[in-house]
């Protein structure tokens, strides 16, 4: 009996991982898609992807969280040494790489906003990995803090924790140049990424329902997120999430969650038709995709916009949108190999540090 606990536990555990990798690569795929225009170009296409991409990517960074707390000078160190290597050391890296070099650039990129990584001509994409980085703090800060006072795991308590930064983050004035490190958007995101956490539990409990139920839950959300957007018309603000940006705040979070359970259902699904379908499948590639969201993320931007576009515009007399799907797909299958060559040869500007096993430090200090 316990055996076949211990298996069942194994299998749920494989389940759960392929489920985020699964809407990684679906989410990966949205923002690539997004970028297919700038952000003066604004299409109706464009104003429903972002309307809730971001916030999902946020969501999906809460599911992938284990609220573990952070104690004392040694358990503080190693959660911002990890995350400073993971997020930080690429925000530098490729800020330079995308960038002119100059010394009048240095503040501007340490600055770490959307708007100041405008002004120094890199990426300005890079917002996220500051803003992403101020969050898991924040975030960090959070768990220890309710783990202190006994309420650690209590996902009702995450969620209610959420409320104040999103006050907070929604109601802090905008500032010229952004705040440093993307402070306002960070708790915001932050705030998201507590709710992922909170709902971690029932998402998963949704994978398992009948296929009906998750056809159902797809259908809904993906009528939801039309009515908040394509039927609101001209109403329908762009959404930026970098920028502070966030239009009608009631259509924004009615948005993110249904453009979230949109893409999480429509894993579900695409998940059990590849196990159970009548013809199964392998979602390997798929699932690859999404354990490689950073270093696409990092990659496929410049290639699209200054490459692929152009060169798929010129070549293909079709509608934009079509130009749109054929240039992301190629930015995707190309940054996938781009991610693969770097990877292997130089993992660290992808934030991959490689770890010394603990036995053996351990018999090095002894």
């Amino acid at each position: 009996m316990v055996r076949g606990a211990s298996v069942a536990t194994k299998k749920k555990r494989r389940t759960r991982i392929e489920l985020l990798d699964v809407a990684k690569a679906i989410t990966i795929f949205l923002v690539i898609l997004g970028h297919t225009t700038s952000n003066t170009d604004i299409i109706m296409y464009r104003r429903v992807l972002y309307a809730f991409h971001m916030p999902l990517f946020f969501f999906l960074a809460g599911m992938s969280t284990k609220p573990r707390p952070s104690y004392g000078l040694e358990g503080w160190t190693t959660f911002l040494r990890k995350n400073v290597l993971a997020l930080v050391v690429p925000l530098v890296i490729w800020g330079l790489v995308y960038g002119p070099f100059a010394f009048a650039n240095f503040p501007k990129l340490f600055y770490a906003s959307w708007e100041t990584l405008g002004e120094m001509g890199t990426l300005t994409s890079l917002w996220y990995l500051s803003g992403f980085f101020v969050a898991r703090i924040v975030v960090q800060v959070i768990i220890t803090l309710l783990d202190k006072f006994g309420q650690g795991g209590n996902n009702i308590v995450y969620a209610l924790c959420s409320l104040p930064l999103f006050a907070i983050g929604l109601l802090l004035p905008r500032l010229e140049h952004g705040y440093p490190w993307c402070f306002n958007v960070a708790l915001v995101a932050a705030g998201i990424i507590l709710l992922g956490i909170a709902a971690r539990r029932r998402i998963l409990i949704l994978a398992v329902q009948r296929g009906v139920v998750l056809f159902a839950s797809l259908v809904a959300s993906i009528a939801i997120l039309f009515i908040g957007t394509v039927a609101r018309g001209d109403a329908c603000e762009l959404v930026l999430m970098c920028g502070s940006q966030y239009g009608n705040l009631f259509w924004f979070f009615v948005n993110s969650a249904a453009g979230t359970l949109a893409v999480l259902t429509g894993s579900m699904l695409l998940i059990r038709i590849a196990r159970e379908g009548s013809r199964p499948f392998s979602l390997g590639t798929v699932s690859f995709i999404g354990m490689n969201t950073m270093g696409i993320f990092l990659l496929h931007k410049p290639m699209l916009q200054e490459l692929l576009m152009p060169f798929f515009t010129n070549l293909i007399p079709a509608p934009q949108l079509v130009v749109a799907i054929v240039s992301s797909l190629v930015a995707l299958v190309l940054s996938m190999v781009l991610c693969v060559a770097i990877d292997r040869f130089i993992p660290e500007l992808l934030g991959k540090f490689p770890a010394y096993p603990t036995n053996i430090v351990a018999r090095k200090k002894g």
